[in-house]
């Protein structure tokens, strides 16, 4: 105790990084299983990052007229994902680095310490410190597991979107273009017969596409 109340500016900076890199662990595994909750109801979802992959996923659906690789589509939209101003890989790697540092600044409190004279056993808290907080921080991200949540999520997502959403686009399309105009070769009595026809078609039409923009909202 008397060497860290020695050193406690460089314990103080060790504990400071150690639980930071500790909370961010904690956040990023917070924030997917969320995501993962909220899969679990995509098609009612408010969660404002899973309304935008929809979204983009129904205008590259429609422009390519249907995506053929949906895992590659997931998988890029999850390495875009951002918590805050950096994406979640970003978060992920500051962690690690964060307790690095930690590891690193007691291992400069037991140089000082062995530069001030101090004996084995009087700088042995900085070692016994530093694997401390190696064994916690690999503990804790095994408990964790934010890449088996990161799998998970994807999983969620790639079958929604490819067995739900595909399916519910194309089905919505089809039923728009079939009543863009009434039949070429259908036979009307009268022009107003005709007219009505096209009214008709057209306020299907029109509530077919509030249905799809509800449904991509």
């Amino acid at each position: 105790m008397n060497i860290i109340l020695q050193h406690k500016i460089i314990m103080s900076v060790v504990l400071v990084l150690f639980f930071s890199g500790t909370i961010i662990q904690l956040l990023l595994s917070h924030f997917f299983s969320v995501l993962i909750s909220e899969t679990e109801n995509m098609a009612v979802t408010e969660v404002t990052l899973l309304c935008q992959c929809k979204r983009k996923f129904s205008n590259c659906y429609r422009l390519h007229n249907g995506i053929l690789n949906v895992p590659v589509f997931v998988e890029k939209f999850l390495n875009k994902i951002k918590m805050g101003r950096f994406t979640v890989l970003t978060w992920k790697h500051i962690s690690g680095q964060l307790i690095l540092l930690s590891v690193f600044t007691a291992g400069l409190g037991a140089c000082q310490g062995i530069i001030e004279g101090n004996t084995m056993g009087e700088i042995l808290p900085f070692y016994i410190i530093s694997m401390f907080d190696l064994y916690l921080y690999f503990a804790i991200s095994g408990f964790v597991d934010i890449t088996e949540k990161k799998r998970v999520l994807k999983i969620n997502l790639v079958d929604y979107l490819e067995n739900h959403m595909g399916n519910k686009i194309e089905d919505l399309e089809e039923s728009i273009r079939k009543l863009e105009e009434p039949k070429e070769n259908a036979k009307f009595e009268s022009k107003r017969e005709y007219n009505d026809a096209v009214l008709r078609n057209k306020s299907d039409k029109a509530e077919l596409e509030e249905l799809l923009r509800e449904f991509l909202a």
